[in-house]
């Protein structure tokens, strides 16, 4: 039976010399069990028009590719597809110029796209492969001694929840912004360590832990504490997907663009 929502995460079986895809607007994944291997193929789409979808595949469908990649596991059982978040930072560009002015806040709906993990359940979770589902490009975020390799994300910040439309494969990250200082905090990208986040769930979306972000001044650093708890702005969620590099409390780093040490070069 097709799967839609994300209902296409949910557990399933899929039995020997069954094939099965999971097709989203910027990637098709293929995956087929053949005894004790496990064949995947990922391709960029062209011209999928269609809603995000888990369909079973008959085999003589499958595409014809030298690119199918071949896992070896023994166990048969069913298997575990997990949205997660990059694994590198993300610098966020905004749509448009914002500027908050001393003293204010505001709250912002990002959409950051997931990776595809798919794992085995028996006799334990074992990750079989996991990769993009939306290709980002790589950026430097600081300076050349003491800056990071990113991925780059161009995106709307959202003021309210009902402009974001439901997706299974974007996930939606609360980003709370307080300018407590004396200057004007006008950026053109911020720096989201999205590897410390979690996963939640809900039938119509997934969501991320909220980020409370809060600037001191350019020479005071940026801190940054990660809510532990569900968002609040929809019922029903449910922590899907553990953070890669679980984080505690609240860090100090330098996060927005505006700051000279973080200057383009």
């Amino acid at each position: 039976m097709d799967k839609t929502g994300t209902a296409v995460w949910d557990k399933m079986e899929i039995s020997v010399k069954q094939c099965v895809a999971w097709r989203f607007p910027a990637r098709s994944i293929w995956v087929e069990r053949v005894d004790n291997e496990w064949h995947v193929l990922s391709l960029s789409p062209e011209g999928w028009r269609g809603s995000t979808r888990r369909e079973p595949v008959a085999r003589s469908q499958k595409p014809e590719s030298s690119l199918w990649r071949h896992y070896l596991h023994k166990e048969v059982g069913p298997v575990q597809p997990i949205p997660v978040l990059p694994d590198k930072p993300i610098v966020v560009r905004p749509d448009r110029s914002l500027t908050l002015l001393p003293g204010q806040a505001a709250l912002f709906f990002l959409e950051i796209p997931v990776w595809f993990r798919l794992c085995t359940t028996v006799p334990r979770r074992l990750t079989i492969f996991e990769e993009s589902i939306v290709v980002l490009t790589k950026t430097w975020f600081g300076d050349p001694i003491t800056g990071e390799l990113c991925y780059g994300l161009a995106t709307r910040l959202h003021q309210g929840i009902d402009s974001v439309h439901p997706s299974a494969y974007l996930a939606v990250c609360p980003l709370s912004i307080t300018n407590d200082s004396d200057v004007d905090l006008a950026f053109e990208k911020i720096c989201l360590h999205v590897e410390n986040l979690s996963i939640f769930r809900s039938l119509r979306r997934l969501w991320t832990n909220r980020l409370n972000v809060e600037f001191r001044g350019p020479d005071q650093g940026t801190q940054i504490e990660i809510d532990r708890e569900a968002p609040g702005f929809e019922k029903g969620l449910t922590l899907f997907a553990e953070a890669r590099q679980p984080a505690a409390g609240w860090n100090i780093r330098k996060t927005f663009g505006i700051l000279k040490s973080f200057a383009d070069f």
